[in-house]
């Protein structure tokens, strides 16, 4: 912006200040969008070092069995994760609408349940106690960061604006209509329509966390069956397929323990 424009030479005073301001949202915009990157980055680095795979299909050929969470390297995921959180707060603090920001803490949240509940030996059928680590300590601070994951999803969830649909032009019409007729004649289920909104991601994301806070509660013996319920109906909210939301919930551990298997 030249000298002259940001004083308002040319320009009314009001007319320069809706300028100015403008640019200083786009500032902030962008100052947010890299700090919220740059925790996403540790994010993903933690990620990495606590992926134990998934578990074994129930029959061979089968899908793949929930995620397994290990917490061989818990204190490094453990800073991770805390830096993470710093720089998403920072993002906030600079932008406090900023919606990513707000859905990353939650899902840093969920990310540290599932480290917690490996670290107590409570992810994977065939989980141990990490050493050096207190199971019922840990339990219980993976039961209170699914809760306040679960919370906060829904907290921002309340904040997201409703999103209108893109009208697709004729290129992207013929494309997509490509990509069902290949679905159809292999025999697979067609893919959305459309794109998922923010909010069908949140919706996701926390049909995630409830998926697995409803595991933890199985494992513990404890009423799970309500958070799966819950977990589902934001499954088909959000619009993902019926054969996706009938495997996960195949693979539950109590809906596996339920039925006598293993």
């Amino acid at each position: 912006m030249s000298n002259d424009l940001a004083s308002g030479t040319s320009l009314t005073d009001e007319e320069a200040k809706e300028i100015r301001d403008a640019a200083i949202e786009k500032f902030q915009a962008c100052a947010a969008a890299t700090i919220f990157n740059w925790g996403n980055v540790h994010m993903c680095e933690a990620r990495k070092k606590m992926d134990g795979g998934r578990e074994p299909a129930k029959e061979q050929g089968g899908p793949p069995g929930s995620a397994i969470a290990i917490a061989d390297e818990f204190d490094e995921v453990e800073r991770l994760i805390g830096l993470a959180k710093e720089r998403f707060e920072e993002a906030i603090a600079i932008k406090p609408d900023h919606h990513d920001s707000h859905i990353a803490l939650a899902q840093r949240r969920y990310e540290r349940s599932r480290l917690l509940s490996a670290a107590a030996g409570m992810s994977g059928d065939e989980g141990k106690v990490a050493k050096g680590h207190d199971a019922k300590k840990r339990i219980a601070e993976a039961e209170a960061e699914f809760v306040g994951a679960v919370a906060d999803y829904k907290a921002v969830f309340a904040t997201l604006p409703d999103e209108v649909p893109r009208e697709k032009t004729e290129e992207e019409k013929a494309a997509f209509q490509a990509l069902v007729d290949e679905a159809v004649a292999r025999g697979d289920e067609p893919p959305p329509d459309e794109e998922p909104s923010t909010k069908g991601q949140v919706r996701v994301m926390l049909g995630n966390t409830l998926f697995e806070q409803s595991q933890l509660a199985a494992r513990l013996g404890k009423e799970w069956k309500s958070m799966l319920d819950e977990a589902l109906e934001n499954f088909h909210e959000a619009g993902c397929a019926q054969e996706d939301i009938d495997n996960a919930v195949s693979m539950h551990y109590g809906t596996r323990m339920t039925a006598g298997g293993k």
